[in-house]
């Protein structure tokens, strides 16, 4: 059974769209490097949501399709001249045998149901094509201070849980399963720099506070309120280092 869609209401379609760092170009071209495939000719990017991923995938696509389930994120994605957009599921693409040279997935695979997806990309896949799965990983990590995140486990996370999802490791022999060749994978770690306000947004887009407000009872201004009290203390100056890890998976369809 699915989980439910965090990101389908309007208002925190919007706080996601406003509040996560745009780190995608970096993993972009980590793919260019890995694959050695500088320009790609049709790539779909799947579970796109506000479009930041797609936006960063277009720039080394000629010819981009990007689909999520949410129209209120397809509604903040950006307009671009090699850009298509539709709302479908990761499940049940909308598209013919063979299709694609790449297909990539930004932060959503977790919500799939990853058998049922990785059988679809097999399918809507050229020969050769490549499957790109990746994800930013808040570490939890403050670069200027320690005490930070014992602060996100102990008192954040305390109030706000992360709600279940997929968590089956995408292994060579799981990748096997559906004709895939899980060809590598990497950590990245990236820094963001953020005030404290971008820090709250951010935490407002993740899907424990979505499940708080929008399947919840707590308004969002308290919520923004709570965290905003809980993270200024560690912000004496006015931007901070926050440690993420960009977790890639490389996998290719063989010939």
């Amino acid at each position: 059974m699915l989980p439910p869609n965090y990101f389908a209401h309007e208002s925190a379609a919007e706080r996601y769209a406003q509040g996560r760092p745009y780190y995608h170009p970096l993993v972009i071209k980590r793919l260019v490097k890995f694959t050695r495939i500088a320009r790609f000719a049709h790539a779909l990017d799947v579970g796109c949501g506000s479009g930041q991923s797609t936006q960063a995938l277009a720039v080394v696509a000629d010819k981009v399709d990007a689909i999520d389930p949410s129209a209120a994120m397809l509604a903040h994605a950006p307009v671009l001249p090699n850009v298509s957009y539709q709302q479908a599921s990761a499940e049940k693409l909308p598209f013919a045998d063979t299709t694609f040279d790449l297909i990539s997935v930004s932060s959503a695979f977790h919500w799939f149901d990853q058998d049922q997806f990785l059988r679809e990309a097999a399918r809507v896949l050229k020969s050769r094509g490549w499957l790109f799965i990746y994800k930013n990983v808040f570490t939890g990590e403050m670069r200027e201070n320690p005490d930070f995140k014992p602060w996100l486990s102990e008192v954040y996370l305390a109030k706000y849980k992360t709600p279940p999802r997929a968590r089956k490791k995408l292994t060579c022999e799981y990748a096997a399963e559906f004709g895939l060749n899980l060809a590598g994978r990497e950590d990245v770690p990236n820094d963001v720099s953020l005030t404290c306000e971008q820090l709250t947004a951010y935490f407002l887009s993740q899907s424990n506070v979505i499940d708080a407000v929008e399947h919840g009872t707590e308004p969002i201004e308290d919520v923004a309120a709570w965290i905003d009290r809980g993270v200024r203390p560690f912000f004496k100056d006015p931007v901070r280092t926050m440690m993420f890890a960009s977790d890639i998976y490389y996998l290719v369809k063989p010939e």
